[in-house]
């Protein structure tokens, strides 16, 4: 989940909707997983959706950690 959200940060942030759509599944199956990122500060608020008016939201500091934590090692 925060990987899709990752993806759309350049694009200004991304919504619940725009991850479940991302990741080609409905929203309640993120859900949790999302409220969670937000309740740990994974995720903050950046601004509105103009076509939906959905809030959008961008990784903090803490979730570009926890996504590169993520990651493999690589040697």
């Amino acid at each position: 989940m925060l990987e899709a959200a990752a993806g759309l940060d350049a694009a200004g942030g991304a919504s619940l909707g725009l991850v479940a759509w991302d990741l080609c599944v409905e929203e309640h199956e993120v859900a949790d997983a999302w409220e969670r990122a937000i309740a740990d500060g994974l995720l903050k608020p950046s601004g509105r959706d103009n076509t939906l008016g959905e809030p959008l939201w961008r990784l903090t500091a803490g979730g570009w950690a926890a996504l590169d934590d993520d990651q493999p090692a690589t040697a």
